[in-house]
């Protein structure tokens, strides 16, 4: 496209774009060399890729002072005696936003953008309509099993990756998005494609020089096949974001009860759609702002779904391999259910789905133990990340200026004796040490006196730190728990399953590791049949 000033100046639009960026860019390259450097801080040198053997070792080596480990953006890992400062912190102070948006490429792409909305309908709606979200996932789970397995009761080879992603993806669509999405294959399609090209849309960018990326971004096919999804998506959104404006805007309150919806919850009502509880938390009911907010509740929906599949996903492969290849848990897990159901009379509904109350899933300690065990040792290796929007002081003394990237050090706290929870003092005599696997460690610790109550799944504390801590915590944990144990629950009651080598094919022998993100194993094969009854 070409323009012409006067005296017939003629210009290329493309070319004046292209300055205005380098100018940019040189103008925040110029900024960020006077921003402030990290300074008195040990740096884990000499690990070329092995971060987490650099975070390991860090942490032995500077046990109450920070230190850097050298990926691709640096990291301060911040020592357990800082964490009660930091844990509370407000998004003001620190933030995991930024982070997402530099990871995921939100400049370009608009999903992963701070959405206050979204975080409440998250932290409350969610939390107190979970009796509602358990109904949905197990009116959903026999289907799901059907449509993704088959019925055969022959010996028959799956990608595990494969099989869970897309029964979580369903699953995930049917209570975030909406129940007819759960099976619509188009956006089962899209959200599994939206997961995979998001990461080469992450990569391809970082390919390019920091100063000349807001530049080339637009331009990279990579980007532009993720935003043609989201378009898509988007579009495939407008009908059930339009019912929630209206259903939020029908409302007589502007504010929202808090009061009311605990009541409803208590009788374990799902008060409306995800959509409509994040559009609720707008405390509007003016129809005109409501309809403005739709490209944006669309996107958070995205964000969401992004989310829970990715973390679901690889909880559930790591935790289907523990199970596989380790066969002297399957037994105690399904006698376990089993007394459950007869011990709660839990029924089938008129379509054969076993309808769980919340308390009965709490007494499947045996379960709830093995899922927090395969977690504790298939996690990524540091949680709590952030990134720090105002300087901060640390109780150390060390300064962490606005733009460093910080977290807590999980593997270190869970794979050492040294940890209370993981000492022999505290554990009973049969507990292995931390850097073994013991499916049912946490079922005995909370056969102790006093302990019934502590190291659960959903637990959080300064040694517990697989979701997090303090207030940033993951808000969407015990949704996952819930999720998680419903599939277990069809898997183990109604399906056997094998793995042809269980050395080779385990979640400690299969564990990768990217930028201290572990990866869950594409390639790892699992035979499955149909138990019979």
């Amino acid at each position: 496209m070409e323009f012409f000033l006067a005296r017939d100046v003629k210009f290329d639009t493309r070319l004046l774009l292209g300055v205005g960026g380098i100018l940019l860019a040189i103008v925040a390259f110029v900024l960020s060399r006077r921003a402030e450097k990290l300074e008195g801080i040990p740096v884990m040198t000499g690990y070329d890729f092995d971060h987490e053997k650099a975070i390991m070792e860090g942490a032995l080596k500077y046990p109450t002072s920070p230190f850097i480990v050298e990926t691709q953006r640096p990291i301060v890992i911040i020592p357990t005696c800082c964490y009660e400062e930091l844990k509370n912190m407000p998004q003001t102070k620190v933030t995991f936003w930024e982070v997402q948006k530099k990871e995921m490429v939100a400049e370009f792409t608009g999903i992963f953008q701070h959405n206050v909305a979204l975080n409440q309908a998250l932290r409350f709606d969610l939390n107190r309509n979970l009796a509602g979200t358990l109904s949905q996932v197990e009116e959903k789970i026999n289907w799901v099993f059907e449509k993704e397995l088959g019925h055969s009761e022959d010996w028959k080879t799956f990608h595990l990756h494969q099989f869970v992603v897309l029964i979580v993806a369903r699953l995930v669509g049917g209570v975030f998005v909406g129940p007819r999405f759960a099976r619509d294959d188009e956006w089962t399609n899209l959200s599994l494609g939206l997961a995979v090209d998001l990461v080469l849309a992450r990569d391809a960018i970082k390919r390019w020089p920091t100063l000349i990326q807001p530049i080339a971004g637009p331009f990279l096919p990579e980007i532009r096949t993720v935003n043609r999804q989201i378009s898509r998506m988007a579009e495939m959104l407008k009908p059930v974001i339009s019912s929630s404006v209206l259903e939020t805007s029908a409302t007589t309150r502007v504010l929202y009860d808090e009061e009311k919806m605990d009541l409803e919850a208590e009788d374990g009502e799902c008060e409306g759609s995800f959509m409509s509880w994040i559009l609720k938390r707008l405390d509007t009911a003016d129809p005109e702002v409501l309809a403005r907010a739709q490209e944006s509740k669309a996107y958070s929906s995205l964000k969401v779904s992004f989310a829970s599949i990715n973390t679901t996903t690889n909880a559930l492969v790591f935790i289907v391999l523990d199970l596989a290849a380790r066969q002297e848990y399957t037994q105690p897990l399904r006698d376990e259910i089993e007394e459950v159901i007869k011990q709660d009379n839990v029924e089938e509904d008129e379509n054969g789905v076993l309808r769980f109350k919340q308390s009965s899933l709490a007494k499947l300690w045996k379960l709830d133990s093995f899922m927090k065990e395969s977690s504790r040792l298939s996690k990524n290796p540091i949680t709590n990340l952030r990134m720090v929007m105002d300087p901060i002081t640390l109780s150390t003394g060390h300064r962490l200026p606005k733009g460093t990237r910080i977290a807590f050090n999980s593997a270190a706290v869970h794979m050492s004796p040294q940890t209370q929870t993981f000492s022999p003092e505290y554990n009973p005599p049969e507990n292995k040490p931390p850097h073994e696997f013991d499916g049912f460690r946490f079922y005995r610790l909370r056969k102790m006196a006093g302990k019934e109550n502590k190291h659960l799944f959903v637990t959080v504390s300064p040694e517990s730190l697989t979701w997090g801590y303090g207030n940033h915590a993951c808000p969407g944990r015990f949704f996952a728990d819930n999720e998680l144990k419903v599939i277990l629950i069809e898997l183990l009651r109604k399906w056997d399953f094998r793995v042809a080598n269980p050395a080779k094919t385990n979640s400690k022998s299969l564990r990768k590791m990217r930028e201290l993100v572990l990866v869950a194993p594409k390639s790892a094969e699992i035979e499955l049949r149909r138990r019979k009854t």
